[in-house]
């Protein structure tokens, strides 16, 4: 089983964020059972209890943050895990961690948001921020990958589940656009971050209290020291003011909020996603940049406590404006970006191989799976003879590419390409056994990168009945976007389409 070691900390003063992303990461892990564990420097009961219900194991840090003694102490647990991946996420995994990490032979996947290391050793360096650009890391190895902006952003999965706008396979994944009609009462959500040390949020209830005619949740993270402050202020407020604490339904309470104000971190993305207009506060200097790119991107305003009551009032007094800045947010984050991280990650991970002709009855009875033959434009039984002389033909067929998936030596899956010219058309199963943990969306990825370096194509397209969601979901996650509709043996077909520079980072 593959292994992932998580290093992130957590607390009143650094916040969630760190964490929470890496936690974000690790659910694609998850799904494809394998293990995962996080290295953390006194992790609060609140972060040990969510690591717990996610399934990810806990670990300790005995010694400093960012120390001498840190370094060893991950290595050695990477090491004693034999994880496949090593991530580290916070300021203080500098350029000599990074040496130390790759010197023990680890792969390696840093978290970065301000170019803050005077070198990058890693094999991927991971910024989810608007305006991210390799001219930010000049300083890195040859054989650092960049994984740049808001297509890589670590949304949780519990972003993806809601909502009837995502269970239309040709919708958005994400939320809705905000309509122009304005509410009777405006529905305002505020949300500071894990922490919030400076309790900017008291600062925020006072300012609430100069609007009229509206109703709030306000939203504290487990790490926040502030709490029965915020309980004791509130007492004397309207009755139309909520504090939740850490709370568990977390993407109801933003999905149903008419404008938000947040920090610019973490929470902007799941803001973003979900659709919601914006006033973003740079709570730390690093948050400063994402502020005002998401405030040029019309997505949000980036506010201050000075002009925030001028702008609440501006923008609850202007639905269209709203709606229009709800629909630049969702255009940013299409909820896919921890799979495009865990992908490539993993696209190593199967071994794709040449079929032979003593693969023959195995292809077929993939085949003549009742699912696979279910979603197929010719849902009838394959006979054998006429499989075999079929597959005979592919296998000495030039154009093309019939190849087996394996992984620890055992096949889980096909992959058949056809080329024309510049282009080809894959089609693809997985055995019954297999299904479920994203390996679809893997094997559809690796054998595209495959192709990609193998041949000149430059465009692959995809064919899939439009009822056969499972297949939708797999090739969206593997890159494939809508490319029109078509016609596939006189049945109505979707096309997709991934070209080879979508797939380059």
């Amino acid at each position: 089983m593959n292994q992932l070691l998580l290093r992130a900390d957590a607390g009143p003063q650094i916040g969630m964020g760190h964490v929470m992303r890496c936690l974000a990461l690790a659910e694609p892990w998850l799904q494809a059972d394998s293990a995962v564990t996080l290295l953390a420097a006194a992790p609060s009961p609140a972060l040990c209890a969510h690591a717990e219900s996610l399934g990810v194991s806990l670990h300790k840090l005995s010694t400093a943050p960012g120390s001498p003694a840190d370094v060893a102490e991950t290595i050695a647990l990477a090491q004693s895990l034999r994880a496949e991946w090593l991530v580290l996420d916070g300021y203080h995994f500098d350029a000599a961690f990074q040496r130390a990490v790759k010197a023990a032979g680890l792969r390696l996947l840093v978290f970065d948001d301000t170019a803050h290391a005077a070198h990058y050793s890693a094999d991927f360096i991971l910024n989810q921020n608007l305006g991210a650009a390799e001219s930010l890391y000049p300083h890195r190895e040859p054989t650092t990958r960049l994984l740049l902006g808001p297509r890589f952003v670590q949304l949780r999965s519990e972003f993806l589940k809601d909502k009837a706008a995502r269970s239309d396979s040709l919708a958005p994944i994400g939320g809705e656009v905000r309509g122009e009609r304005a509410s009777p009462t405006p529905h305002l959500l505020v949300t500071l971050g894990g922490s919030d040390p400076d309790n900017v949020t008291a600062q925020v209830l006072s300012i609430l209290q100069t609007i009229p005619n509206f109703t709030a949740d306000i939203i504290l993270g487990p790490a926040n020291p502030h709490a029965d402050a915020l309980r004791a202020a509130i007492s004397h407020l309207p009755s139309s003011i909520f504090i939740h604490i850490n709370p568990p339904n977390l993407p109801d309470l933003m999905s149903r909020a008419d404008l938000a104000i947040c920090a610019g971190g973490t929470t902007a993305w799941e803001l973003s996603f979900l659709g919601v207009p914006m006033l973003v506060l740079a709570l730390a200097e690093n948050q400063r940049t994402n502020a005002e790119r998401l405030d040029q991107a019309g997505a949000a305003i980036h506010a201050n406590i000075a002009s925030l009551a001028d702008d609440l009032r501006t923008l609850l007094a202007d639905p269209p404006r709203r709606a229009q800045m709800s629909a630049r947010a969702r255009a940013l984050v299409d909820g896919l970006g921890t799979f495009r991280v865990w992908l490539r990650l993993n696209e190593d991970s199967l071994h794709l191989r040449p079929a032979t002709a003593d693969d023959c009855r195995r292809f077929w009875e993939w085949a003549n799976d009742p699912a696979v033959r279910a979603n197929s434009f010719t849902s009838e039984p394959i006979p054998w003879e006429p499989h075999v002389a079929w597959f005979t033909r592919k296998l000495a067929d030039a154009n093309t590419r019939l190849w087996i998936a394996e992984q620890a030596d055992a096949p889980l899956g096909q992959v058949r390409f056809d080329l024309d010219a510049s282009s080809a058309t894959i089609s693809v199963s997985l055995d019954a056994t297999q299904r479920g943990r994203n390996l679809g969306a893997l094997l559809i990825w690796s054998a595209c990168q495959k192709l990609f370096r193998e041949s000149p194509v430059e465009t692959i397209h995809a064919h899939i009945k439009p009822d056969n969601t499972a297949s939708i979901r797999a090739f969206k996650k593997a890159g494939f976007e809508p490319a029109g509709q078509t016609e596939v043996k006189g049945f109505a077909a979707l096309r997709f389409a991934l070209s080879r520079a979508a797939t380059e980072p």
